[in-house]
């Protein structure tokens, strides 16, 4: 039996270790694109009905109860302004093609090398998206919370509105 040099074995190993990261952080990826999106189309569902409860608030002049009319219009406005924030255009966290090139094409780095440099570089871009995806999130959730209290206050000038206050 041929035996295999430690050294070599445990290079192969740690190759092998780096191509299973590659992989899973390939998965990760394609999870967070995902779940980017998920947050963009909640943000725009925010400002769509943001929109119509601006439209519902500036409909009529609220004779009964006019300071929760506005009060119903500026908080649909906070909400739109959250949408806005959260569907703002951001910088693009990810591997700079021009800089992947200039840094690995003529260097004299293995594969094994410039893989486990990919390796990490892909888990910093993660770790960007992630952050960028909690950030863009919240404004989400305070934007629903805002227009929550914005159709409440809506609802209750309509109510005074209609039985008389």
């Amino acid at each position: 039996m041929k035996k295999v040099d430690p050294s070599i074995q445990a290079r192969r190993v740690r190759f092998d270790r780096v191509r299973l990261l590659n992989d899973e952080l390939d998965t990760l990826g394609t999870d967070a694109t995902a779940r980017t999106s998920g947050v963009a189309n909640k943000a725009s569902f925010l400002a769509v009905s943001a929109g119509v409860l601006l439209t519902a608030a500036t409909a009529q002049l609220w004779k009964s109860a006019p300071a929760l009319g506005v009060v119903a219009l500026a908080l649909a406005c906070a909400a739109l302004g959250c949408a806005a924030i959260a569907l703002r255009p951001g910088r693009r966290p990810g591997i700079e093609a021009r800089r992947l090139v200039d840094r690995h094409l003529d260097s004299d780095h293995s594969a094994a090398a410039i893989e486990v440099e990919l390796v990490k570089d892909k888990a910093s871009v993660l770790t960007a998206i992630e952050t960028d995806i909690l950030d863009r999130g919240l404004w989400v959730w305070a934007g629903f919370g805002t227009i929550a209290f914005s159709a409440i206050s809506l609802a209750f000038v309509f109510g005074i509105e209609l039985f008389g206050g």
